[in-house]
């Protein structure tokens, strides 16, 4: 009867999916998730129970609206079947019941924050509220190691924030990223906390290249430009040789490191300058990165 079982986790899930598109809806339009009930976004009428069914719906409807023709948003769709891999993600990989049960509200709730931030900058307290007793409660074993990775990441993001309001006059970080990393923090606990961090900004990097570097041309920052490109040249030629044993290779290698940490002083300088002066924009969603991070970790 495995088939059986499966199969009703993975429609609990889409069911589930269905509930996380009101939850992002209800945040981004401030209303309450309980009522009014379902509703055409353009036209406003109520869905009929038959309009409402997972991914069947949006099949029959052909991606419209029954009433008004509008199209419906190929999210609805997408994040059904996300709430489905989820519940099928943490029934597999957690035998516990409360632990997969504690990992889909981690993962359901950085996936609402996640687009949420993405969409309209907003981060829901309550949501990180969420995952870090879901986080405290997946680490009941070792609820100490959890609340205190929740406070220290929460601290650490804070501390940033102050450094950046001193230095900068404008906020690098905001309340909504030190509850995120608190969130984390609960999540991975204390002796990992760092890594999983560093692995988020990581993150975070990646996804904003494109963007920043974008911007730079626009403003015409080709210094800038230049010392990001031979930062990021040196840190890759760096990772490739560090596994080559030949003195020769050691003696480049120590070239390459001091070129690479003079790359990054001059770059770091640069960046400086332009958050000083308000060219480059600073706000970018920390939300996806830390849910990635967060994945990598219940993985």
């Amino acid at each position: 009867m495995d088939w059986f079982y499966w199969i009703l986790v993975g429609i609990m899930g889409l069911c589930w999916g269905s509930f996380l598109n009101v939850l992002i809806i209800r945040t981004l339009t401030q209303e309450s998730i309980i009522f009014p009930p379902s509703k055409c976004p353009h036209c406003g009428n109520l869905l009929l129970w038959w309009q409402k069914i997972p991914i069947i719906s949006y099949y029959i409807l052909k991606g419209k609206c029954n009433f008004c023709s509008f199209p419906i948003s190929i999210q609805y769709p997408i994040i059904e079947l996300a709430g489905m891999i989820i519940f099928i993600f943490a029934f597999i990989t957690n035998v516990s019941k409360v632990d997969a049960i504690s990992v889909i509200m981690i993962l359901s709730m950085f996936l609402v924050l996640s687009y949420t931030d993405m969409k309209s900058k907003k981060i829901h307290p309550i949501q990180t509220y969420i995952i870090m007793i879901a986080g405290i409660i997946f680490n009941r074993y070792d609820i100490i190691n959890s609340l205190i990775g929740g406070i220290m990441g929460a601290g650490v993001i804070s501390l940033f924030m102050i450094l950046g309001l001193k230095f900068f006059d404008r906020e690098t970080f905001g309340v909504g990223d030190i509850l995120l990393f608190g969130a984390l923090g609960c999540v991975v606990g204390f002796d990992k906390l760092y890594i999983f961090m560093l692995y988020a900004l990581l993150i975070e990097f990646i996804l904003i290249m494109p963007k920043y570097i974008i911007n730079l041309i626009r403003l015409q920052q080709l210094e800038t430009l230049k010392y990001l490109i031979l930062f990021c040249g040196t840190c890759l030629f760096l990772y490739f040789l560090k596994s080559i044993s030949f003195f020769g290779v050691k003696v480049v290698l120590l070239g390459v490191l001091i070129s690479m940490l003079y790359f990054g002083l001059k770059l770091t300088k640069n960046i400086i300058y332009l958050l000083k002066n308000a060219e480059i924009q600073s706000y970018c969603p920390l939300a996806p990165a830390i849910a990635l991070s967060c994945l990598f970790f219940l993985c």
